[in-house]
């Protein structure tokens, strides 16, 4: 009996490994730019931190957006127990659904980086997109260094939160 495989076997074997390292080096090279072309913006940067007298601050950074600092904004009023050995920074270059020490998170979409971050923070609303940061449902700049305070008195009602809410479950 003869094992060895006829000529056209042969070719038809090289053939197929031929074919399945050329696809999957396509994939990989394909995979891999779509990748790299996904994060080359960069993702937000969140810190969640108080301060010396017990003030819960949230630091929102980005290596382009905010190239000489980071927007602050400080939450007089509120307690922030989760934040108790140093500060705690997050960086959102995949989905994360998770609460923050703050509040919820109510959207993220990181499909294309720096993407929208949308969080609940003591009953107020933060919500970073490129263009431009929303807090309690209006517009502030970017602007390196900006200092934000947000009273108790200025949390948004259940009412719009609930209807907001919707509005990011509906994406």
């Amino acid at each position: 009996m003869n094992h060895d495989p006829s000529p056209e076997a042969e070719r038809a074997l090289k053939k197929f490994f031929g074919i399945f390292i050329a696809t999957l080096f396509l994939y990989v090279t394909v995979y891999g730019g779509c990748e790299a072309y996904r994060v080359r913006n960069g993702a937000w940067h969140l810190t969640f931190d108080k301060e010396a007298d017990g003030t819960p601050v949230l630091r929102i950074d980005h290596p382009r957006l905010l190239a000489t600092g980071p927007v602050s904004i400080r939450f007089p009023g509120e307690d922030a127990p989760r934040v108790t050995n140093g500060p705690i920074t997050y960086v959102y270059s995949r989905p994360d659904t998770n609460t923050t020490p703050f509040g919820p998170m109510y959207f993220i979409d990181t499909t294309q980086l720096p993407g929208t971050v949308a969080l609940g923070a003591f009953g107020h609303v933060v919500e970073m997109i490129p263009r431009t940061l929303f807090v309690d449902f209006r517009e502030v700049p970017w602007m390196s260094g900006t200092n934000l305070t947000l009273s108790v008195a200025d949390k948004p009602s259940p009412e719009r939160l609930k209807a907001r809410d919707q509005r990011w479950k509906g994406r």
